[in-house]
């Protein structure tokens, strides 16, 4: 019997960008078994991932959610939080947290019980140079690398696929401005009422350009994190603008891989979401990054990736700059190197 690795502190397969990641760590840790629970009703399908009621005892586990220790009561912690907390003392030198960022909501209590922790795993890796600043200050022996995601590579089927759907719904790649998005809530502040009318003006510029926008849907998971509700608001007032939804989509692949497919073949990427901006650069292409948080802020500083903060965002302003991403391209290979080393290193803690 070989190593049995579980998924903890797991979200939903129905975000494409948690899916991406639950994919790009079960290949990462290609000679093990890799396991994990989900609370969706259908969860999607994960290449390689077997999806059990309860992962029970492994011979590992992986601390994956992105920004999983977010604690959204301002003084005290939540029960989510505890639990999350939790999932690392199963087995703490078994035990490894890769590709996450610590929210600016955890801090104080929530800040210190969580160090607390992490201090007692085999290792700790984060994607985001600000979560990395903070926890090597709390005295974690954190490791710097990137999202797991950006381990990931576009195939020439999920490219053929999202040509194929892009002309059912009559859009031309070559002129195509893929435009993802997200509703706000307490975990990201951001008002839904400003980011509508900035995408509905970015929109109508692009059009007035000559680019067919497209609305991309990358998540149909709990709360605030479901799209397809605010681009459909947008698309109201922009009747120009078209919708592109992997969830409604048949096809072979995982919906990350038709996402990454279409990233790739697309004119222009505005990417308000964080793994839309990962998943353009691992498939060589570079979006227009705009942040509302830490981690989508430090693919801009660290990586050069043109971009600004939401609440800073003029669509008038930026869209000559939005417009020169198309001549750029992302050098995926090296990023990608980096990230399959630093996991190794930690998967290594484990081993050894």
């Amino acid at each position: 019997m070989g190593l049995t690795i579980g998924l903890v502190n797991t979200y939903s397969t129905l975000n494409i960008g948690d899916a991406a990641i639950y994919s790009a760590l079960t290949a990462l840790a290609s000679e093990a078994q890799v396991v994990a629970q989900f609370p969706d009703a259908q969860p999607n399908y994960i290449p390689g991932l077997q999806v059990l009621p309860q992962i029970g005892q492994c011979d590992a586990y992986i601390s994956v959610g992105g920004d999983i220790f977010n604690n959204a009561r301002e003084g005290l912690i939540t029960k989510t939080f505890i639990r999350n907390l939790l999932q690392l003392r199963r087995s703490p030198q078994q035990t490894f947290v890769f590709g996450q960022s610590i929210p600016r909501s955890c801090h104080g209590l929530s800040f210190q019980a969580l160090t607390f922790c992490l201090r007692r795993l085999a290792a700790v890796c984060v994607r985001d140079a600000e979560s990395h600043q903070r926890l090597t200050q709390a005295g974690v022996n954190a490791i710097l690398s990137f999202d797991a995601a950006f381990s990931l590579s576009v195939c020439e089927q999920a490219k053929t696929t999202a040509k194929n759907v892009l002309q059912t719904l009559d859009i031309q790649p070559e002129s195509a401005a893929l435009i993802s998005l997200r509703a706000f809530d307490s975990m990201y502040s951001h008002d839904n009422h400003q980011f509508q009318q900035q995408i509905v003006t970015l929109s109508r510029n692009l059009y007035k350009q000559g680019y067919q926008p497209v609305l991309l849907i990358q998540s149909q998971a709990y709360g605030a994190d479901n799209d397809l509700a605010v681009a459909e608001q947008i698309a109201v007032q922009v009747p120009e603008l078209k919708i592109f939804n992997p969830f409604v989509v048949a096809h072979q692949q995982s919906h990350w891989q038709l996402v990454m497919g279409v990233l790739a073949i697309c004119r222009l990427i505005v990417a308000v979401r964080y793994h839309t901006a990962v998943l353009a650069m691992a498939s060589g292409k570079v979006p227009f990054n705009l942040y509302y948080s830490n981690k989508g802020k430090d693919l801009t500083q660290r990586l050069g990736i043109p971009g600004c903060s939401l609440d800073k965002f003029d669509p008038n302003t930026y869209i000559d700059a939005i417009a020169r991403t198309s001549e750029q391209t992302f050098d995926h290979n090296a990023i990608r190197t980096q990230v399959k080393q630093a996991f190794n290193q930690c998967w290594q803690t484990i081993k050894g």
